[in-house]
């Protein structure tokens, strides 16, 4: 296959690695680039460029190979502006929430100590976007892991929030948690209502794929579609009918209004860029089973993506 890493994303690459050398080198640079609160004014680019500041190497390199991976499969389908853009979305946003949150703290907490001179840093809450970009541009692909391990893309924000907020509670980073739940919930809330699609009219992606219960297990769906439907109407005006009496007990009948064709455009635009880049074939049709074959005129079937491991290259080579 043919994985290309894309210029952008070796750009953001060399940033990561040229703010953590910065900051090493010249420890007192932390103050200008790190979100603290009680700093922020007159600093206020650091609500930008704290979340491409990254003091551990370790983390340092997995951040870099994660958007080195995940770029090439979302900036083909939004394309560089918009995909500079939602970087640029989610990272001022995930900052501004912990701001006013940590100022909310210090107003009615007691015993805050320092917190408005706390230092918040890292790429994790933007990567924890980038993962909710991948299940919109890729719902129903799978990757196998070790050649084997069958891991379906509109299940990955989930998979990434679960072990990350884990691994953080583990190792006591817990300021790392907001980061990543805000990371996740801001790009989602800017992808489904906010992002002008690039061929119509149409603002956000009002598909079934991408709706609040979709990233969930389908058990939590009657649950979670009453909170998909408040965001809804707050963020789009969109009201149920005059005549529903109960709105949240339907909340699942009044999801945001799906356009076919705009769906279809979006499917064509992605499946079609990302066999440019991943030399990716349709599939021929031999070996699917009575239920892909049963699926719904114009939802495109599921496809694989292999991860090749290190076993597999190799007995290839």
């Amino acid at each position: 296959m043919d994985l290309k890493i894309t210029r952008l994303s070796k750009v953001i690459a060399v940033l990561l690695v040229a703010l953590y050398f910065v900051a090493f080198f010249l420890p007192e640079s932390v103050d200008y680039v790190a979100l603290i609160p009680g700093k922020t004014l007159p600093y206020v680019w650091n609500l930008a460029t704290a979340g491409f500041l990254t003091l551990n190497p370790f983390k340092l390199g997995l951040e870099v190979v994660a958007v080195l991976l995940l770029t090439r499969l979302v900036e083909p389908v939004y394309g560089s502006k918009e995909f500079l853009k939602f970087l640029f979305v989610v990272d001022v946003s995930i900052n501004l929430c912990v701001l006013i949150g940590v100022y909310v703290i210090f107003a009615v907490g007691k015993d805050t100590g320092d917190i408005l001179y706390n230092k918040f840093a890292g790429f994790h809450g933007i990567l924890a976007g980038l993962v909710v970009a991948v299940k919109q541009v890729m719902p129903e692909h799978e990757a196998k892991l070790f050649g084997f391990v069958k891991l379906t893309f509109k299940y990955l924000p989930l998979l990434f929030i679960t072990i990350t907020c884990g691994v953080a509670a583990g190792l006591q980073q817990y300021s790392y948690v907001p980061f990543l739940l805000l990371g996740t919930y801001n790009a989602w809330l800017y992808l489904r209502f906010f992002q002008q699609q690039p061929d119509s009219n149409h603002w956000g992606d009002s598909s079934d794929d991408f709706k609040f219960s979709g990233f969930f297990p389908p058990l939590l769906a009657t649950v979670l579609d009453p909170l998909g439907f408040l965001c809804a109407t707050v963020f789009r005006l969109r009201h149920p009918p005059a005549e529903t009496k109960a709105p949240f007990a339907k909340a699942a009948q009044y999801t945001l209004p799906v356009d076919s064709a705009d769906a279809n455009r979006r499917r064509e635009r992605g499946a079609k860029a990302l066999e440019e880049r991943l030399g990716m074939k349709k599939p021929s049709g031999e070996g699917e089973d009575v239920e892909a074959g049963a699926a719904p005129s114009g939802v495109a079937p599921a496809s694989t993506v292999v991860i090749p491991t290190t076993s597999t290259a190799t007995a290839s080579s």
